[in-house]
């Protein structure tokens, strides 16, 4: 199992100077608004070993997924991954120790203003209010290099990139070496889940036990052609309802298949989870955290959530029977704090705060 049990962010969005040591196989990610939860969750993403161009890309564009209509270039998607520092300097910095190796990020370089050739500029159009405007020919460009280390694999790559560069053509296909799987908030409302799923008779499995802790009566997933436009449509077997398609289903199914799927695609490897309660009703939070703990255990995964909910901190604990369990403990509960430009960390074990938030009703989120 990749295992990372230290990490440290020094530059990387709103977060400087974060150190946080003694993670464990769940490690649970809390704290009040704005005080850096995502933006760990995307410095981890940094680690992933291959296409470093192709990744970081990727990782600028993700907190606009789901606002693709509105989204800002490229360019300034990635330049606001900096942490905006009096000096001026633009860098990133992360680095931990997974597996007992240490591993590290970095972007280095700098922003300058280049002229670009007339001729070029009608290839090229820049949205701006709602409207669609000629570049123009004098832009901010980032000239650098990303250097990454883990254990003896060291790797450097140049970068270059302008408000008219484009994503296409940008490598990042090769399989990780270290296998990182991100699931965003929203990642059920996007669709074509099972598609993924049934592609793989384990994955499907797991998928359907995770769901039959919604409704016992489901006992299958499939895909038909629409009868009207003959495109793949999503289904599932129910016993009494027969099949019903998948989109007259609540959320709470959808985001339970979208976890399911990426625990195994993370089998062996590090799983990240991004506001974990979003479209699971409270009432439900016993049955699929202990089926998200129970199977990435079985699957060899360490997981990594962030969360606004004390109930689902409740619950995640509640996974854990520490009046059992005399030493063992699999949850790790880390606090965030942001105080000027600084953040800093709070890192308990989980029996710690599930002792005192039952006999003190302690507020783990400040």
């Amino acid at each position: 199992m990749a295992m990372i049990s230290k990490l440290m962010v020094e530059r990387f969005r709103g977060i400087n100077n974060l150190e946080v040591d003694n993670l464990n196989r769940v490690n649970l990610f809390v704290g009040d608004n704005n005080c850096g939860k995502t933006s760990v969750m995307e410095a981890l993403q940094l680690f992933r070993t291959t296409g470093l161009l192709g990744n970081i890309y990727t990782i600028a564009r993700q907190r606009e997924s789901a606002f693709w209509a509105n989204s800002n270039s490229l360019y300034e998607n990635f330049i606001c991954m900096f942490p905006h520092n009096d000096d001026g300097n633009l860098g990133i910095s992360v680095s931990g120790v997974c597996n007992g190796k240490e591993i590290s990020y970095s972007v280095t370089g700098e922003e300058k203003q280049i002229l670009v050739d007339p001729k070029e500029l009608d290839r090229y159009f820049v949205r701006e209010n709602m409207g669609w405007l000629v570049a123009e020919p004098e832009l901010d460009e980032f000239e650098g290099v990303i250097s990454y280390k883990y254990g003896q694999l060291i790797k450097d790559e140049k970068i270059k990139l302008n408000r008219l560069s484009r994503v296409s053509g940008t490598h990042s296909s090769k399989t990780d070496e270290l296998k990182i799987i991100y699931v965003a908030p929203f990642e059920h409302l996007k669709g074509s889940v099972i598609s993924q799923i049934i592609k793989n008779d384990v994955y499907k499995e797991i998928c359907l036990k995770a769901l039959q802790l919604f409704d016992e009566d489901i006992e299958d997933m499939m895909i038909f052609k629409s009868d009207i436009s003959n495109r793949p449509v999503e289904y599932l077997k129910h016993r009494r309802l027969g099949n019903m398609p998948l989109s007259t289903f609540g959320d709470g199914i959808k985001k339970v298949l979208v976890l399911s799927n990426a625990i195994a695609k993370a089998a062996g490897g590090i799983l990240l989870i991004d506001e974990i309660e979003t479209a699971i009703h409270k009432k439900y939070y016993d049955d699929i955290f202990r089926f998200i703990v129970k199977a990435c255990k079985a699957f060899d995964v360490q997981v990594f959530v962030t969360t606004h909910s004390l109930e689902a901190i409740d619950g995640l604990l509640g996974t854990q029977d520490y009046a059992q369990q005399a030493t063992e403990d699999d949850i790790c509960v880390v606090t965030l704090k942001r105080e000027g430009n600084n953040t800093y960390s709070r890192v308990l074990e989980g029996r710690e705060v599930a002792q005192n938030r039952e006999a003190f009703g302690f507020e783990v989120r400040l």
